[in-house]
């Protein structure tokens, strides 16, 4: 096969907006969009496009939790700013005490957290 007719990849160091909380869809309304707004984070390409080919979507939680977790976030908003993925998603973990939330939380976090490490 020739050079030119590969499939080619986009490099590694290229990046892409990740929104921790997705479908967009399901989390754009009230505190939810809010926190779909605010906790979006760089990531390579590669594993952006491998992260939602094996996870769809993240379950909206109760209204009241997310409030909550909102109105924590705005206390430390520019700290929690700061954090790269693995932090961030920690962060919406501990805060938000929703079964099927954390459950997509803690694949994310599984999931950066192997991939990272390789990377370095």
């Amino acid at each position: 096969m020739s050079k030119k007719n590969r499939r080619r990849l986009p490099p590694i160091t290229a990046q892409d907006r990740h929104h921790i909380c997705f479908i967009k869809s399901k989390w754009n309304s009230g505190y939810a969009g809010c926190i779909c707004k605010a906790f979006v984070r760089y990531v390579p390409i590669v594993y952006h496009r491998k992260l939602h080919a094996k996870l769809r979507y993240v379950p909206v939680p109760d209204r009241a939790l997310i409030r909550k977790a909102w109105y924590e976030y705005l206390e430390n908003k520019d700290e929690i700013d700061k954090y790269d993925i693995c932090r961030a998603i920690a962060w919406l973990y501990v805060h938000i005490p929703d079964v099927d939330f954390r459950k997509a939380m803690q694949f994310q976090l599984d999931f950066f957290t192997r991939r990272m490490d390789r990377s370095v």
